[in-house]
């Protein structure tokens, strides 16, 4: 039987926009936020957790000709993305991976614990990425409302799981998240969270999972799987605006011009 539009119209907004993000040692999810081409090249972006690829970032000592001495200098090390394969919708059946950049992050200890990857696939863009809700509409999000989670858990192709919103008042760090019964596992940070919205009849991106409860039990913890937090909508744009890239989730704001931007204040910090 042919899958139901309900059901293809889940798998093209939720399901197939979710990636696998890899490191040197260890990785987790990620999701397409923004695939288009700009004077003849893509521009694929996919956002993350911090500390999926924390292992990617490092600050070494090396030597600066013209200061005369050792400073600190980051390097950032490529990260693979890997895209998923299907037959009939729901099997899976291979991926591919590309190499992306890491172009802006906030670290997770202390910081916001988030990340944008940019592809280095210049030739092809992506027909699925997810939808960013709207921020206009934010104060239509409330406790109750269905929710979906979508991550390649434990390292496993992208799996999806259903549940609500539960608490929106948490501060971890000293920065918001919101809290979810769509249960989570580690893998999923730098997935997704979905919410239907009746108005614009598809299913929104509105947030990053990025951590789950734990319970010590002995000398482990048990991971609670329906208390799993993630960072809100209105903090992933307030991190994409500050860093540069609000084309991402605002229409009225084009790539163009903020590449023009970064490139204006490239020259202004040049001159000084």
């Amino acid at each position: 039987m042919a899958a139901s539009k309900e059901i293809i119209q889940k798998h093209d907004e939720m399901f197939y926009p979710t990636v696998r993000v890899r490191t040197q040692r260890s990785g987790g999810s990620g999701t397409v936020v923004y695939s288009k081409k700009h004077d003849g090249e893509a521009h694929t972006y996919v956002l993350t957790n911090h500390h999926v690829v924390s292992d990617n970032i490092k600050v070494v000592k090396r030597w600066n000709p013209i200061l005369k001495k050792k400073i600190d200098t980051e390097i950032l090390d490529t990260c693979s993305v890997e895209f998923f394969q299907y037959n009939n919708h729901s099997n899976c059946i291979g991926s591919f991976a590309v190499e992306a950049d890491i172009i802006a992050y906030s670290e997770v200890e202390g910081g916001q614990d988030w990340c944008l990857l940019r592809t280095r696939d210049k030739e092809k863009t992506h027909d699925h990425v997810a939808k960013v809700f709207p921020l206009d509409d934010i104060d239509n999000v409330h406790i109750f409302d269905k929710v979906f989670a979508v991550g390649a858990s434990l390292g496993h192709p992208p799996i999806a799981s259903e549940g609500m919103i539960t608490f929106m008042d948490d501060e971890i760090d000293h920065f918001k998240y919101w809290m979810s019964s769509a249960q989570t596992i580690y893998g999923n940070s730098g997935g997704a969270c979905y919410r239907w919205s009746d108005s614009r009849k598809q299913y929104d991106w509105i947030g990053i999972p990025s951590r789950i409860s734990v319970q010590p039990a002995g000398f482990s913890n048990d991971a609670i799987t329906h208390m799993g937090y993630f960072i809100p909508i209105d903090r992933v744009c307030a991190l994409l605006k500050d860093n540069g890239y609000e084309f991402i989730y605002n229409p009225k704001v084009t790539l163009e011009e903020c590449l023009n931007e970064e490139e204006s204040s490239n020259d202004d910090s040049d001159e000084e």
